[in-house]
């Protein structure tokens, strides 16, 4: 019965949200796209200062890849390739970035999965539908989380599906920290990465990356239905002569996993 009452709640959402006041804390804003970062568009053009006013969790990139972001209770923060985290100043600079303002609709609880590929179709099974753009926030104990963390790249740059080959990868077991990140449908596959797409950063915000897999016991997933969507384009030499629209699904796979 909630599950109805949830599925019902969300058709009026999709239908009536635009008329409300509130529409940016229940939109997914994105800076640029990931078939533009797959061409090798790595030069930061939008700061953090700027993706923070548009939600308060979030994922990304920094200026020439360096180092994996994470937008958490409005602060965001850099896990780079040395393997450690750290605070950054509004002043930095991003080529992608997505972020919400999370406001979590749903909760999944009792989690126990011994993989990344079993807690994302864990959590598949839970949605009311795959039509919609879900944002995820777990705080908990990972009993094993493995990330990694791209290095600064410099010109001429390389395309991301060589650069991820020869990434550092780091292991954390029995870590607390948050897992966060983004599930996009798959009619959205030239804009963002559909499925889910899920960064971490530790309790004590020392470390973190782009997550490979994972191990948890007994936890909760709060998500966040998202049923809007905003992205902005740069304006740049570069991304105005760039040409696009060919399949990069294979690429996409590659560089997530």
């Amino acid at each position: 019965m909630k599950r109805l009452l949830f599925i019902g709640w969300l058709v009026l959402t999709l239908v009536g949200r635009g008329a409300t006041p509130d529409v940016d804390h229940d939109t997914l804003y994105q800076f640029s796209t990931i078939p533009v970062l797959l061409a090798g568009l790595y030069d930061g053009e939008w700061t953090c200062g700027e993706v923070r006013q548009h939600g308060d969790l979030g994922l990304g990139t920094f200026d020439a890849l360096d180092g994996e972001m994470v937008v958490l209770d409005g602060h965001c923060y850099r896990s780079g390739s040395h393997g450690k985290a750290m605070l950054v100043s509004d002043a930095e600079k991003t080529p992608f970035a997505c972020v919400t303002f999370f406001e979590p609709d749903l909760l999944v609880s009792n989690m126990t999965v011994g993989s990344l590929s079993e807690f994302t179709a864990a959590l598949d099974r839970q949605l009311p539908s795959p039509n919609v753009f879900f944002a995820l926030r777990l705080d908990g104990e990972f009993g094993y989380m493995k990330t990694r963390s791209v290095p600064r790249q410099t010109k001429p740059y390389r395309p991301l599906t060589e650069i991820v080959k020869t990434q550092p990868t780091f292991e954390w077991r029995n870590v607390r920290g948050t897992l966060l990140g983004f599930r996009c449908p798959a009619f959205a596959s030239e804009l963002n990465v559909t499925g889910w797409h899920l960064h971490f950063i530790t309790a004590t915000r020392t470390g973190g990356g782009h997550v490979l897999d994972l191990r948890l016991t007994n936890q909760t997933a709060a998500l966040d239905i998202t049923p809007a969507f905003r992205v902005t384009l740069s304006t740049n030499v570069a991304f105005l002569k760039l040409k696009l629209g060919a399949d990069s699904s294979d690429a996409v796979r590659k560089v997530e996993k």
